[in-house]
């Protein structure tokens, strides 16, 4: 075998060609695998032929094009089964924590609405007891809640939406319209990222984005809280692209990519 210093150049090999595979949305003719790998048809041709008996790749019987097989689908799965959102975003979490100095938390949505699950503390963050482990957030006046109402689909977070107006009455003051708040939720699917000043706490801003998964469905949050004459929450400032930057990894984690939902503002 084809050996090279740090690993099976085969191997190498055989996964640029599925990796041209996995971000194409239809079945590929093998010139263009082949233009886009920048290898022979016909070295392409002997690695796809052993793709297909091991079922990571089929081959349409009328076109003759190609694509990824079940094989491809069992592994992801698999491997989506090993992925615990505690575990991997906690190195995460402390990293984001520690460069940006304030408190950085995960929520997900718990069977009372969006949920803190996990938080880490950093250097500068101050002592918030309203927002511990298990803490219940609410939609339209926290960072992650905004963040669970732009991006879950709309037939089912209206109701909780609804209610949590008819509850409130009003928002920094005034009354609460249905229209503007779906404004406000385009405009944070548009941002990539929902903000908090001084709404859930009268001293207190946050920054919150969505973790994605391999569907482009949120399916859990990463925010980060600080004093507001401490934190920069300037959407465009460092915090908030590090955010992003966090967010992005986590998502990739489960299998969601920009290149194939072509999302540019995350």
């Amino acid at each position: 075998m084809e050996k090279k210093k740090n690993g099976i150049q085969s191997i190498d090999v055989g996964f640029s060609i599925l990796t041209v595979l996995v971000h194409s949305a239809t079945p590929l003719p093998l010139k263009t695998i082949s233009a886009q790998s920048g290898l022979s048809p016909s070295k392409i041709h002997s690695y796809l032929t052993s793709f297909i008996t091991l079922g990571m790749v089929e081959q349409n019987v009328n076109t003759g094009f190609y694509s990824l097989g079940p094989t491809c689908l069992k592994l992801g799965l698999g491997y989506l089964d090993q992925v615990n959102i505690l575990t991997s975003s906690q190195p995460i979490m402390l990293e984001l924590a520690q460069e940006i100095g304030q408190t950085v938390f995960l929520g997900v949505w718990g069977n009372r609405g969006p949920t803190i699950v996990n938080r880490v503390d950093g250097p500068y963050s101050q002592t918030i007891f309203d927002l511990r482990i298990g803490s219940v957030l609410p939609l339209l006046s926290s960072a992650l809640g905004k963040n669970f109402a732009a991006h879950l689909p709309l037939s089912f977070i209206e109701p909780f939406i609804v209610e949590e107006i008819e509850k409130q009455g009003t928002l920094n003051g005034k009354p609460i319209a249905l229209s503007e708040v779906y404004d406000m939720l385009d405009q944070i699917k548009l941002k990539g990222i929902s903000t908090s000043r001084g709404q859930l706490l009268s001293d207190y801003t946050s920054l919150s984005v969505p973790i994605l998964d391999f569907s482009n469905m949120i399916y859990a949050g990463i925010t980060i809280m600080g004093k507001i004459d401490l934190f920069d929450d300037r959407i465009d400032a460092k915090p908030a692209k590090l955010l992003k930057e966090a967010g992005r990894k986590l998502s990739e984690l489960g299998g969601w990519t920009a290149e194939k939902y072509k999302i540019s503002n995350y």
